[in-house]
């Protein structure tokens, strides 16, 4: 009801698991091999294939700390990252592998919205190529809206993963698309046992009617952008040099300061002593009410003063109850 596009459907339990599916399917589908890719896609062998044979391509383009060890060499040069809102990049990689390309997988939406003809531009040269392609809602879907973020910028994917927020926390996610491509799982072997398993999908069915009736993705953007506005006022008032990005509903911020991990870590602690447990993201719920956003913000107002005051002192480590945080795996920053 809710996703016209979903002519066909497969349920699963976890996001990586669907996500592997689709690129199982693009590639039974389309016989060939090689994936382009745009966003984060999880842990499986064909996406961390990525960074086999270079630095660090996701890296490089999107993501650093995925560590391809163990992902078998024979792979490398089936995956390509490009980065969002750089439609030449895709461009350049497709007059390479032209004849190769299964699928292009990518988010609908990152940090920033998209430019104007970004999106319909890859969906026109996955056309052209014959190549599939697969919106990733794992992080985006049920966020903004009941159902997909590529619905709110009238992009059709032949196939569409959901995950996460579908099920409230509850395990469970979804594969859907165009039968013609879906059709392809009578050609390939893709089980599990627990995939018919039942309380995820009687809790997705209780969260997306909830989500529907009650306009969840409307509150949340509207509680998320609520506070991405409180954070540049504070740092405005601190002098804080900070970057705020993300969709509204989840939203971080970093510090550009070059002790930017001692900072995180001590914002970390001083909201913990003013009664909140916050890194430097907010992730929107329905529970969130205004009088919760306005006592968190009240507090991270206080805190970024106090950082600063640390900063002018010089002894923001000397301070610290622990040791700042590591870089390793970090999520589209």
């Amino acid at each position: 009801e809710i996703i016209p596009n979903a002519e066909s459907i497969r349920f699963s339990k976890s996001g990586a698991d669907v996500t592997s599916a689709a690129i199982r399917l693009a590639r039974a589908f389309t016989g060939k091999n090689t994936i382009l890719c745009c966003g984060y896609h999880g842990w499986h062998d064909w996406y961390l294939s990525a960074n086999l044979g270079t630095e660090n391509a996701l890296g490089e383009h999107l993501l650093p700390g995925l560590s391809p060890r163990g992902v078998p060499r024979g792979l490398t040069g089936t995956a390509f990252p490009f980065r969002y809102n750089h439609l030449d990049e895709l461009e350049a990689i497709i007059s390479k592998h032209r004849k190769e390309i299964a699928a292009v997988i990518m988010e609908p939406i990152r940090s920033d919205n998209p430019e104007p003809g970004f999106l319909e531009g890859v969906r026109a040269l996955a056309d052209e190529t014959g190549a599939v392609l697969i919106i990733d809602e794992i992080s985006a879907g049920f966020r903004m809206n009941s159902g997909g973020a590529h619905m709110l910028f009238n992009v059709i994917p032949d196939m569409a993963v959901y995950s996460k927020a579908m099920g409230n926390g509850f395990p469970i996610a979804a594969v859907i698309g165009k039968d013609r491509v879906m059709t392809a799982a009578q050609d390939t072997f893709i089980s599990s046992t627990m995939w018919t398993e039942r309380v995820g999908p009687a809790a997705a069915l209780a969260t997306i009617k909830k989500h529907r009736d009650c306009r969840v993705g409307h509150h949340l953007v509207e509680m998320g952008g609520n506070v991405q506005e409180g954070w540049k006022k504070s740092a405005e008032k601190s002098g804080l040099d900070i970057k705020v990005g993300g969709i509204p509903p989840t939203g971080h911020f970093t510090f550009s300061h070059e002790q930017a991990l001692s900072l995180k870590s001590m914002f970390v602690q001083l909201m913990l002593e003013r009664g909140f447990l916050a890194s430097n993201l907010f992730y929107a719920m329905f529970s969130h009410k205004a009088e919760h956003i306005k006592a968190y913000l009240q507090a991270v107002d206080d805190v970024f003063l106090h950082l600063a005051f640390l900063l002018q002192k010089g002894t923001l480590k000397h301070e610290m109850k622990g040791k700042p945080a590591t870089e390793g795996f970090r999520r589209l920053v």
